[in-house]
């Protein structure tokens, strides 16, 4: 294969993963989603903040929200606790 066709389907490779709904890297170098930026950004300006009050802040669907969630705390960027008042979601 020619270099300049590697090359080509690299820059081809990775419109076709961001146009997928995947989005930019965090601090920490993996790539977020849309979703779990607007899922970080909100817990960047407060934290712990209470599970149903962020979710309903992103306005996600129940799907995109679980996707989201999960991959924040998958990726160790965020974490899900529970105690006598309720469910609680802070920055790692």
């Amino acid at each position: 294969m020619k270099p300049e066709k590697k090359q080509e389907e690299e820059v081809e490779s990775e419109r076709e993963s961001k146009s997928e709904g995947e989005g930019e890297r965090g601090n920490s170098g993996i790539e977020l989603t849309e979703e779990q930026e607007l899922v970080m950004n909100l817990l960047k300006k407060k934290s712990p903040v209470d599970l149903n009050e962020l979710k309903e802040q992103t306005g996600l669907s129940n799907k995109k929200w679980d996707k989201a969630i999960k991959g924040l705390t998958g990726n160790g960027l965020a974490k899900v606790k529970k105690d006598d008042e309720g469910l609680w979601v802070e920055l790692v």
